[in-house]
């Protein structure tokens, strides 16, 4: 079975009363600025996810960590933030959120 069709399946078995996947996302208008919250919380899932990364990759034998999605460092206020948010939203909107770190054994990859 392909990924996509598992992932069909298990969304499937989720009761309406919990997330009803036949209504539409709403999407929301890209942020207008920052907040230094959301850069903070930014910096601490950024510094997570290379201190994750890091650790399997410099102590691991058997797998290998592999960046995977969006990686861009703009933030709202920016030039080319709004592009950036809008086209992160139609990605949402066709695939789903991208997983930040792929996570293979050695031997496989």
């Amino acid at each position: 079975m392909s990924y996509f069709n598992e992932i069909r399946k298990l969304t499937k078995s989720i009761p309406t009363s919990v997330v009803d996947f036949s209504q539409p996302r709403d999407r929301t208008s890209p942020p207008t600025q920052a907040s230094s919250n959301f850069i903070t919380n930014k910096e601490q899932g950024d510094w997570a996810e290379d201190l994750i990364f890091r650790a399997i990759n410099e102590a691991s034998h058997n797998y290998i960590a592999v960046r995977y999605g969006k990686s861009d460092d703009l933030i709202a206020g920016e030039e080319g933030f709004n592009q950036f948010y809008n086209e992160f939203q139609d990605e949402l909107d066709t695939i789903g959120k991208r997983p930040d770190l792929l996570v293979f054994k050695k031997r496989r990859f």
